[in-house]
């Protein structure tokens, strides 16, 4: 069996917060740490380069009525999500079925022991 962090992408990983009015979001992002926006989804989804290297901040705008988290999520980046699905059941990690995104990103989210939520995140075409 292959060691799960062989699995992952050395080259970056993604913090992100959910917003509900992105142009604001983004424009205050971009104003006050001048951040330098990577990659740009519309009104839905924007990602800006930190400044460590290989490290990126994403926006997802949240439904008008859904509560946001105050808290950062984790997501690390991976070239095969179902290798890493099926290591981690077998080894009883607790994890969502992988969800795919709009056709754009297939996104599998993990349960740690302590029940702290992050993600392992597949781009398709990127």
């Amino acid at each position: 069996m292959q060691d799960l962090s062989a699995l992952i992408s050395k080259d970056s990983i993604m913090f992100e917060y959910d917003v509900h009015d992105m142009g604001r979001a983004v424009k205050w992002y971009t104003e006050i740490f001048g951040f330098e926006t990577v990659f740009n989804g519309g009104d839905c989804h924007t990602e800006f380069a930190l400044p460590v290297q290989g490290a990126r901040l994403a926006l997802s705008l949240a439904d008008k009525d859904v509560e946001i988290h105050k808290g950062a999520r984790l997501f690390l980046p991976t070239d095969d999500i179902h290798a890493v699905e099926a290591h981690l059941k077998q080894n009883g990690v607790k994890t969502k079925p992988i969800e795919n995104v709009h056709g754009v990103v297939l996104i599998l989210w993990v349960e740690d022991s302590e029940g702290n939520h992050f993600a392992f995140e597949q781009w398709m075409g990127r």
